[in-house]
C-alpha cells in the first residue's frame, strides 16, 4: 500500500501550484462542499495528526484530485470503498473515476508535520518562557497543507471542526466553540460550531496557552489574543474601540449586519504580512503590540489594519474574488474602506492625508518606472499570485478607486455596494461584476473608465499641439 508521497519519475517533477484553468474545470464540476475535520494536537510534538470527512456533489466524467500537501496517508476511503492504491504526488490527491457518484463521501485518515516559515500550520516556540504556539495562514494556496481539500476561492465550503490538544491551550476558529470537554488523557476536546460557506484560504485555527482579553458589541462577541510573555504590552481598549466603530460603520454603508457571529484577533509570532482576513479570526503581525509608547503615526497605522482586514469580512469574505486575478481589487478596496472609515468614523480624522503621503505617493513613484503594469490583469496560476503585486496593483488600485467613488458620488458608490453584497452573498465575483453593480448603484457607465484606469499601464500624460500662421499661433 503506497500512502507516502510517491517518488517523482525522471520527466516529471511535481510542483505545489493550481493553473487558472485547472480551477476552472474543476468548479464546473465539483459543488456543494463540506469539511468535517478532526485534528489531534499533542503539546511539543513535531507534527499532528488528521481525520478528514469532504462531501460534495459531482458533475462530469474522469479522475478528480484533492489538494494535500502533508506527509503521510493512512487511510483513503471514497463512497465506503477502500482505495489501497494511492494516486498522490505530495501535492495532489487523485481519486479514481470509477470510485466517484454524483453525490460523494471522502474520507482521509493521515499525518502531517508543523511548517515553520510562516505559512500553512505554523509552529512556535516562545524563546522567553518555552511555551508553544500555532497558527495557519493560508493565502493564497496553502491551506491543503492543514487537510486534503479543493483549494481554490470559487469552491467555497462548510466546516465542522473538532480538535483535541493540551488541556491549558486556548484554541480560536472561525466560530465559537460548541463544547469544550475534558479528554481521556488530560487533553481538551474543542467542538467548533458548523461555519458558514466561505473559501479555503479564510479558514483558520489558532492554538497554544494564548492570553485573552474579552468584550463585546452588540450580539457579537470580541477577542483579543497574543502571547503570554506580550500580555503586559497589549492595549486592548484602544483596539476594541477602533474595532467597535468600524463594525458600526461597515454594517450601515454595506447594508449587510456583521455576517460571521464573533470577531476575533490575534497577535502572532513571526508573521510573514501585516495581518490576514480569515473568517471571524483575523491574525495580526504582533509589531502592533507596541513595545514602546507608540507615537500617533503608529496608533493610526494599526487602526488602519484592523479596519482593513474588517472590511474584507464583507468584501472578500462574504463575497469573494472568483480567482487570483481580482486580488488587487479585494486588497485595494479594504484599503480604501479602512481609510474612508478611519475618516468618518474614529478619532484618526488625518487618515486621507496619510493616504495621499504613503499610499497614492509610492502608486506615483511605482507608475513612473519601466516596471508599470496595468492594474487589473491575468494570473495564470497561484505562483503568480503575488509577483505583481505592488504599488500598481496595492496603491494605485486603492488611488482609483478613491478617483471612482468621487467620480460617481458616494451615495452612488454605497447603493452600489449594497446591491453587490445583496446579489452575491457566500459567493463569488468578478471585477465586472463589481462595476455592474457600482454602475446600478450610480446610473454611471464605467465601461470606458476600466479601460482608461484599470487596463492601461502608466500616468496621463499631458501635452500642448498648436499651429503657427506666420508669426501668431493659430
Amino acid at each position: 500500500m503506497a500512502n507516502d508521497p510517491a517518488p517523482n519519475s525522471p520527466d516529471e517533477t511535481p510542483r505545489d501550484v493550481l493553473t487558472q484553468a485547472e480551477a476552472e474545470a474543476r468548479a464546473a464540476r465539483v459543488s456543494a462542499c463540506d469539511y468535517v475535520l478532526d485534528l489531534d494536537l499533542t503539546a511539543g510534538a513535531p507534527g499532528y495528526r488528521g481525520d478528514a470527512t469532504l462531501r460534495f456533489d459531482l458533475a462530469g466524467e474522469g479522475d478528480l484530485f484533492l489538494d494535500f500537501r502533508g506527509r503521510h496517508i493512512e487511510r483513503l476511503d471514497v463512497n465506503g470503498r477502500v482505495i489501497e492504491s494511492l494516486r498522490w504526488n505530495g501535492y495532489r490527491l487523485w481519486l479514481p473515476a470509477e470510485a466517484l457518484a454524483a453525490s460523494n463521501t471522502v474520507r482521509i485518515v493521515y499525518e502531517n508535520d508543523y511548517d515553520h516559515e510562516g505559512d500553512g500550520f505554523h509552529q512556535f516556540i516562545d524563546p522567553e518562557d518555552g511555551e508553544e504556539y500555532l497558527y495557519t495562514n493560508f493565502e493564497p494556496y496553502e491551506s491543503h497543507r492543514l487537510f486534503p481539500q479543493f483549494d481554490q476561492p470559487d469552491i467555497k465550503g462548510t466546516y465542522r471542526l473538532a480538535v483535541t490538544a493540551p488541556a491549558g491551550w486556548e484554541l480560536i476558529h472561525n466560530t465559537a466553540p460548541a463544547s469544550v470537554e475534558a479528554a481521556p488523557d488530560g487533553r481538551r476536546r474543542w467542538a467548533f460550531q458548523p461555519t458558514k460557506r466561505f473559501s479555503t484560504y479564510l479558514f483558520a485555527l489558532v492554538a497554544g496557552p494564548y492570553y485573552v482579553v474579552r468584550d463585546r458589541h452588540g450580539d457579537t462577541d470580541l477577542g483579543l489574543f497574543c502571547r503570554k510573555s506580550l500580555a503586559r504590552y497589549l492595549d486592548a481598549d484602544e483596539i476594541f474601540e477602533v474595532s467597535k466603530q468600524g463594525l458600526d460603520f461597515y454594517a450601515d454603508f454595506f447594508g449587510v449586519a456583521y455576517p460571521f457571529g464573533k470577531y476575533d484577533q490575534v497577535f502572532v509570532p513571526e508573521f510573514n504580512s501585516g495581518a490576514m482576513e480569515n473568517v471571524a479570526c483575523v491574525t495580526h503581525n504582533e509589531y502592533m503590540v507596541f513595545r514602546d509608547p507608540p507615537t500617533t503615526n503608529q496608533r493610526r497605522s494599526r487602526a488602519e489594519v484592523v479596519l482593513h482586514e474588517m472590511a474584507h469580512m464583507w468584501f472578500g469574505n462574504l463575497v469573494t474574488m472568483r480567482w487570483w486575478n481580482d486580488l488587487w481589487l479585494n486588497e485595494s478596496f479594504a484599503t480604501y474602506m479602512s481609510y474612508l472609515c478611519m475618516d468618518q468614523a474614529t478619532k484618526f480624522d488625518s487618515g486621507w492625508l496619510d493616504f495621499a503621503s504613503s499610499i497614492k505617493n509610492w502608486a506615483y513613484r511605482q507608475d513612473q518606472l519601466v516596471t508599470t503594469h496595468p492594474i487589473a490583469g491575468t494570473v495564470e496560476d497561484t505562483d503568480q499570485t503575488f509577483l505583481n503585486f505592488d504599488g500598481i496593483t496595492y496603491g494605485k488600485g486603492a488611488s482609483v478607486l478613491k478617483q471612482l467613488v468621487a467620480a460617481v458620488g458616494l451615495e452612488g458608490f454605497r447603493e452600489g455596494m449594497r446591491e453587490y453584497f445583496r446579489r452575491y452573498a457566500y459567493g463569488n465575483a468578478t471585477l465586472a461584476d463589481f462595476l455592474a453593480a457600482v454602475e446600478r448603484g450610480s446610473g454611471t457607465p464605467l465601461a470606458e473608465w476600466a479601460r482608461l484606469w484599470l487596463e492601461t499601464p502608466s500616468l496621463n500624460t499631458i501635452a500642448a499641439r498648436w499651429t503657427v500662421e506666420g508669426d501668431r499661433v493659430a
